[in-house]
Parts: structure tokens; sequence; C-alpha cells
């Protein structure tokens, strides 16, 4: 009774070990902090590598964004490959686009995200191999910041050359 139950452990433990070979996964940013302006484009590039002993197959990700007036582009099927063998990696491959498309809806701050790669040991599998985080912030519109200034410098301007005392004879005749 005991070899028996050594035996069902030992395969237990075999299968969990073969279940969890994927675990050496890793996804890597070029540059997982942006900064983008309205209108533009962020491309996140990244390096997906397979530190497992086994074949990995890649079948899918998982994107999100804490903003959700950002257009995000998945670009997983464009370019990432079925499987990584054993000890190989992806080399440098674009992942996803965030774009900023409008300054009123997108206002300028730091918004983070995550990416996670789907897959697993067989090409069906749908586990969470490996995920990394991303920044994108988003900068104001520089020409509204430019009208800002030219508005203000109007105004400062049109004060200093006005005469002071037009304001009191104004209010008394009031």
């Amino acid at each position: 009774m005991r070899t028996i139950k050594a035996l069902l452990n030992a395969l237990v433990l075999a299968a969990l070990t073969t279940a969890w070979a994927w675990a050496g996964v890793v996804v890597q940013f070029d540059h997982p902090q942006q900064t983008a302006n309205p209108g533009g484009t962020l491309q996140f590039f990244g390096v997906i590598e397979n530190t497992g002993p086994d074949i990995v197959y890649l079948n899918g990700d998982s994107l999100t964004l804490d903003v959700a007036s950002l257009t995000t582009t998945d670009q997983f099927y464009a370019n990432v490959p079925v499987s990584l063998d054993a000890d190989t990696s992806s080399g440098d491959i674009e992942l996803f686009d965030v774009t900023v498309s409008n300054p009123l809806l997108d206002p300028a701050g730091t918004y983070p995200g995550s990416y996670v790669l789907v897959g697993g040991v067989d090409s069906n599998a749908g586990d969470n191999l490996a995920s990394a985080n991303f920044e994108v912030t988003t900068a104001p519109e520089p020409s509204s910041g430019f009208l800002l200034a030219v508005a203000l410098a109007s105004i400062l301007i049109v004060g200093h050359r006005r005469d002071p005392g037009f304001y009191r004879h104004r209010s008394s005749v009031l």
C-alpha cells in the first residue's frame, strides 16, 4: 500500500512539475515608461524569453490600461511567434501601441497598465505565462500651453498700458 501511495505522490509531483515547466517565460519591455503628446502613438517593444526546459506555445495576450480614452492596438498576432523553444527568445518585437487621440479626454497624467502573455506547454493552453507592467504619461497639448501664455501676456500688457486712474473715475460715475 505504501508503494502505491509513494508512486501516486511521485506521479502527482511529476504532473505538477510538467505543468509548471513554462513558468520560466519572461516579458521585458525596451521602454516600459513612455510619454505621448495628444495625437501621438507610442510603440511598446519587448523581448519574450523562454528560460524553461520545454517548448512553450504563445497563444494570446491580455492588455489593460487604467484610462478608457486611450486607444490600444494589439500587435500580438502580427509579431509574436507561435512558440518558443527551450532557452530561446523572440528577439525585439512590437507587442502593442497606445494612441493619445483627444487632449480633452486624455488629461495630462501618468496611467499604469499591465501586459499578460497567455499560453502554455500545449497549443491550446490558456495559462498566464508572464506579465509586465508599463506606464503611459500624457503631456498637455503644446499649442494649448502656448495660447494660454500668449493670452496671459496680452492681458498683462493691456493692463499695464491703461491709465490706472481710468478705473477710479469710471467707478465714481456709476
